[in-house]
């Protein structure tokens, strides 16, 4: 099992940053990799930049804790086991700070290498995204 985890600190409250994370369905606001998302029950359904489909399940949903848990269904990467968690922390009245992690398998330790690289990569682009939209507000 593979385990990366990306934290990125921001200047609003945690309510605020709050209000785009726990928009499951609308991951693709902020997540430069997907270019459409949207949710059917407690199934969210993406569309990567590069057109191929993927499906996660939101496996918990904490709105007071500001928290979330999904698992990967199925899409274009050779996952198995995956389960990631995205918090939004109060570190002050107008600070914040995000901590997303994952665990995952592959069918082997170079595949497993070769997704947590890719996988920190897009966590990481989404958090920059997410700093670029805080100086905006």
């Amino acid at each position: 099992m593979a385990s990366i985890e990306v934290t990125k600190d921001f200047p609003l409250s945690a309510r605020d940053v709050w209000s785009w994370i726990g928009d499951t369905g609308g991951v693709a606001a902020w997540i430069p990799a997907i270019d459409t998302s949207r949710m059917d029950g407690d199934v969210r359904h993406v569309v990567f930049t590069d057109g191929a489909p993927a499906r996660e399940r939101i496996v918990a949903f904490d709105e007071a804790a500001h928290t979330y848990s999904y698992e990967y269904i199925d899409g274009p990467l050779p996952l198995e086991h995956y389960r990631s968690t995205v918090s939004v922390t109060a570190t002050g009245d107008d600070t914040c700070s995000v901590h997303w992690s994952a665990q995952f398998g592959a069918e082997s330790a170079a595949v497993e290498a070769e997704l947590a690289t890719a996988i920190e990569g897009i966590y990481a682009a989404a958090l920059d995204e997410l700093a670029t939209m805080a100086v905006r507000v």
